[in-house]
């Protein structure tokens, strides 16, 4: 299954965008209305990880390590990947993370996928396992419009 997502950012600096993926405000600010507790937050360079507890029915540990990180002068990306370590029955999870220009506007692109051990159930979670990306479609704009990244 998959879910992907882009969000335009016009007026906003490319670099600080980049910065913010960087900080671990950003990601607190991210998770900061969900039922998310951060574990552990290592920042999103390759081997870096991510312990997180969300809240379904009670607390479901989260553990994600990321991967293929690039940076250039206008992109940056990088993947959340997870394997037997994710909640609610998925077997594998991995969502990348890409912020680009286009036409001189920022975008920030989310593209999810998962595998669930059940089709039927994984169809059932999906909501779940998506809503927390979709919020971003606000929060990405709450942030940066906002100026709640302090430089």
């Amino acid at each position: 299954m998959f879910y992907t997502q882009k969000v335009k950012l016009k007026n906003i600096d490319f670099r600080k965008v980049t910065a913010a993926f960087h900080d671990f405000r950003f990601v607190k600010f991210l998770t900061y209305l969900q039922p998310v507790k951060i574990i552990k937050w290592t920042g999103i360079k390759d081997g870096d990880t991510a312990e997180f507890e969300v809240w379904f029915f009670g607390w479901k540990k989260l553990f994600v390590t990321h991967q293929n990180y690039k940076k250039t002068n206008c992109t940056l990306s990088f993947t959340d990947y997870a394997d037997g370590s994710f909640p609610f029955g998925v077997a594998v999870w991995s969502h990348t993370h890409e912020v680009r220009i286009e036409a001189e506007t920022v975008c920030i692109v989310d593209d999810v996928k998962f595998t669930h051990k059940n089709r039927y159930l994984g169809i059932l979670v999906y909501p779940i396992l998506v809503a927390p990306i979709f919020i971003r479609k606000i929060s990405y704009r709450l942030f940066f419009y906002k100026n709640y990244f302090i430089d």
